[in-house]
């Protein structure tokens, strides 16, 4: 696991994409398949386009330790060619979700290639983490368009969800959550 720290450098969608299918090739000669579940400014790039750039790729590695060292391995040879960062504390792609981890994975493909296919979580998932974070606007514009692909449920059923995957580190108390998740609702949905 990478404990992530930001260089500051951003990735555009260009780059990511170029990035994202290089890795994918790289797999293809390694005749390996893999299919992650992200979260984060990938998705707000990629499905939203929300975005310009984001930092980085989070996403739960392979739990096989020999896939998810030909994945490392590859992503910092992916890196090095890309100019983007390999050092073990702000991997370009990274798995530094894992210490939280992910519970879920939707059909919602945020990148396809024949052997590197990346899902989002489900959309309870990602507006939990993003109103438990609610770090600076980003998160909170992010919550918003989350908040909105979810169909089919009232805003108390959205509520439990957001508590069920509120991550547990740092503990944000149950009232301020509430009062996030209603701020978000009140933007999304005036």
């Amino acid at each position: 696991m990478y404990q992530y720290s930001s260089t500051g450098k951003q990735i555009s969608i260009q780059l990511l994409t170029k990035a994202l299918n290089r890795l994918g090739e790289l797999l293809k000669m390694e005749n390996k398949r893999l299919e992650m579940t992200c979260c984060g400014g990938i998705i707000s790039l990629m499905h939203f386009r929300s975005r310009m750039m984001t930092q980085d790729v989070d996403a739960i590695f392979p739990a096989n330790p020999a896939n998810k060292e030909l994945l490392v391995r590859l992503i910092k040879q992916v890196g090095g060619e890309n100019g983007l960062s390999i050092d073990n504390k702000s991997l370009w792609f990274n798995d530094s979700v894992s210490f939280f981890g992910l519970e879920t994975q939707s059909k919602v493909v945020i990148f396809q290639h024949p052997y590197l296919v990346l899902k989002a979580a489900a959309w309870e998932e990602l507006l939990a983490h993003k109103v438990h974070a609610s770090r600076h606007d980003k998160d909170i514009q992010d919550a918003v368009l989350i908040l909105k692909e979810i169909k089919g449920k009232d805003k108390e059923q959205i509520y439990i969800d957001v508590k069920k995957y509120s991550p547990f580190v740092p503990h944000v108390p149950e009232p301020l959550l509430r009062k996030r998740f209603e701020g978000v609702w009140k933007i999304a949905f005036k």
